[in-house]
C-alpha cells in the first residue's frame, strides 16, 4: 500500500461529493483505539494517517464536509451526503490533520506502525503485538 515514487495521494468519501489530495511525507500511521473513535465510526478501530495540516486539500465538495466538535476543541468532519468520517483535527494536535486511512484511493507513502490509546481497545477482538504503542 506505500507510494514508491507518489509525491501525493488522493481520496473520497463513500459517495465521491468530498474529494481531497493529501502530499507526503505523512508523519505518521495508526490504529486508533480510543473510546471516542471507536463510537464515532461504529467500529472497533480506526485506522488514520496524520500529516501537517498544510498538506491535505480539499479539491471537491467543500460545502459538503461537516465538522462535528466531538469534545471540546476536537472536529470530525464527514460528508453530509453520505456520512463517511474522513477528517480529525485537535487542539490537542494542533496544526495536523488525521486523514482515515480508507478513505484514499491512492497508495500512501507509509504503513500502519503501531497502536494509539491500546488500553482502551476492545475485548473482543484478538490483536496480535507486533507493533508498538504511540
Amino acid at each position: 500500500m506505500t507510494a514508491a515514487a507518489a509525491s501525493e495521494a488522493h481520496g473520497r468519501c463513500h459517495c465521491g461529493r468530498v474529494r481531497f489530495v493529501a502530499t507526503f511525507p505523512s508523519r505518521f500511521c495508526s490504529h486508533c483505539h480510543c473510546e471516542s473513535c471507536r463510537r464515532a465510526h461504529g467500529a472497533p478501530f480506526v485506522t488514520w494517517i496524520g500529516f501537517p495540516a498544510a498538506q491535505v486539500h480539499i479539491t471537491r465538495g467543500a460545502d459538503d464536509l461537516v465538522a462535528h466538535e466531538s469534545s471540546p476543541q476536537t472536529w470530525r468532519k464527514f460528508c453530509r451526503a453520505c456520512g463517511t468520517k474522513l477528517f480529525f483535527e485537535s487542539n490537542r494536535w494542533a496544526g495536523e490533520t488525521h486523514v482515515v486511512l480508507p478513505a484514499f484511493d491512492d497508495p500512501v507513502d507509509r504503513m500502519p506502525e503501531g497502536h494509539s490509546f491500546y488500553d482502551e481497545h476492545v475485548a473482543w477482538i484478538p490483536w496480535p503485538r507486533e507493533q508498538e504503542d504511540f
